[in-house]
């Protein structure tokens, strides 16, 4: 059947579309983790029209497809799908930006757009307007970054709450639109989320339910008076205090969402440097506990006033809420050439990515590619309450796993409400070192096990981690089984994905 979907694709989208060779199929097998997927071959549709078609291919000759956007993931499985035997559905030739509103702060984007294309575009429209950007790669897709709900710099940062107008093909090839997308000229297709009628844009997200082709985001104007904080805690016991401090001051909407962030000295050490194995005689882990006394955290966030006299109140008041709290507060005001970079007003910066190969003992190449570097990475995603005494009792499960398994502690936290936090725990290793794939996994199963038996579960997967969540109390694996057999009746979309389905139902249809 494969040998015919082959030929089928290739008469819609032309040989050079179609890639089976080795290497390209070799380097869509790799993810930044041990990986054992088969991947059948990459199909390249160019616009909507061929997506339908290759989807409609899909059915006819039973063959799984996996849709990827620019295959960035890096971390949660890059490119390869969940299950064996899929063809890689690679949507970054849908590369046009489709509209733009400066009055009504929108852009709509296919998902090959980059978060670096996106921000070019709006330098050459000279826009007053900023797009949320991630920590990863500049050349990650937004569109496939927004569908796994992935967290962005800034008050847009829940991206999925600031987006509307989905085009999606489903697994039929069917097209639908979203909210007033659906209806001729609705004036408000681009500038209202719900619509008329039920609202579904979230069953596209986390989900192998549909093929999202296109979206509208919503941007936000550039502050007129934006202020850079930084803040220091050396002592790691009373990191509860500032978590606490820092949770009234975003419920109030002082901070806002998304707008502050904390990260662990070996966040830190990796983004800025390599592991010093010359001070450590090759030994691992690096412990600065051991070595300085002290394991600091460190706070980055941006204030988006409106005037100067608003931004000084709001500077105030985050004084004195943190006084007594942290070690050293600093702010910078839009003179600053700490602006100049920065991602929290739409900068987009790939000094992240140095990050992955923290361990390795080869240069940093350019361009970086932690896939095809061997860069071992594996994260997890835990959300906990904003709560300081939970976060105490979540981090000494994590540091004390990762002490055993004799890896740094990798931990980053970002704020997307006053009420909750959302952790980033990363595995960092060398996967060209004999045994790290599988001690580096067996780490991630113990932390993930653990917080899951304390009730912090993860708010995004990787493909490993696809089966790992808790049964749950009610019908929700009944109600995607529902949706799935509806939208999917051959099972040809993604297999695997987020799929929650009861074990009770047959799911090998």
């Amino acid at each position: 059947m494969i040998v015919k979907a082959l030929d089928a694709w290739r008469n819609i989208l032309s040989t050079e579309n179609v890639l089976t060779d080795t290497a390209t199929v070799s380097a869509a097998q790799t993810a930044t983790f041990a990986t054992k997927q088969r991947v059948l071959a990459l199909i390249r549709p160019g616009n909507r029209a061929e997506v339908q078609e290759c989807v409609r291919i899909a059915n006819e000759y039973q063959t799984p497809i996996y849709p990827i956007s620019c295959g960035k993931n890096w971390g949660l499985g890059s490119r390869v799908p969940v299950q064996d035997n899929c063809v890689i559905l690679d949507l970054s030739r849908l590369n046009q930006i489709v509209d733009y509103n400066e009055k009504l702060a929108y852009i709509t984007v296919e998902p090959g757009v980059t978060f670096r294309q996106a921000y070019d575009y709006l330098r050459e429209q000279k826009s007053n307007l900023f797009l949320s950007v991630i920590g990863g790669s500049p050349d990650a897709s937004l569109i496939g970054n927004t569908l796994e709900r992935g967290d962005g710099f800034g008050p847009h940062g829940d991206r999925l709450d600031h987006v509307c107008e989905l085009e999606v093909i489903l697994p039929t090839g069917e097209c639908v639109h979203s909210g007033f997308g659906r209806f001729a000229n609705a004036k408000a297709a681009k500038i209202s989320r719900w619509g008329v009628g039920p609202y579904f844009d979230g069953i596209f997200t986390q989900s192998n339910l549909g093929i999202v082709t296109r979206m509208t985001m919503w941007l936000m104007p550039i502050p007129k008076y934006p202020q850079l904080f930084t803040c220091t805690i050396i002592d790691a016991s009373r990191i509860d205090q500032l978590i606490d401090a820092v949770q009234s001051l975003v419920l109030q909407g002082t901070i806002k969402t998304n707008s502050f962030s904390l990260w662990n000295c070996y966040k830190i050490l990796a983004a800025e440097g390599r592991y010093p194995w010359k001070k450590m005689l090759g030994q691992t882990p690096l412990s600065l506990k051991q070595l300085k006394g002290a394991e600091p955290w460190f706070g980055n966030g941006t204030l988006y006033s409106a005037s100067r006299e608003q931004g000084l109140a709001e500077r105030k008041l985050i004084e004195q809420a943190l006084e007594g709290k942290v070690d050293q507060l600093i702010f910078s005001d839009e003179d600053s050439d700490a602006f100049k970079e920065n991602t929290f007003i739409g900068v987009p910066s790939d000094e992240n990515i140095s990050s992955t190969y923290w361990r390795k003992k080869t240069p940093i190449p350019s361009p970086m590619n932690p896939d095809r570097d061997g860069c071992g990475v594996i994260w997890l995603c835990p959300v906990l309450p904003f709560d300081g005494e939970q976060f105490l009792l979540a981090i000494k499960i994590i540091e004390s796993i990762f002490d055993s398994y004799r890896f740094e502690p990798n931990l980053g936290l970002s704020f997307p409400s006053g009420r909750s936090i959302h952790v980033f725990i990363a595995i960092i290793y060398d996967r060209d070192v004999a045994g790290e794939d599988q001690r580096a996994m067996e780490c991630h199963d113990k932390i993930l096990h653990s917080l899951i038996q304390e009730g912090y579960i993860p708010y995004r997967l990787g493909i490993q981690s696809m089966n790992s969540l808790p049964p749950t109390q009610d019908d929700y694996g009944k109600l995607i089984s529902t949706l799935k057999r509806g939208l999917d009746p051959n099972n040809i979309l993604a297999p695997g994905r987020y799929d929650f389905r009861s074990e009770w139902f047959d799911t090998s249809y």
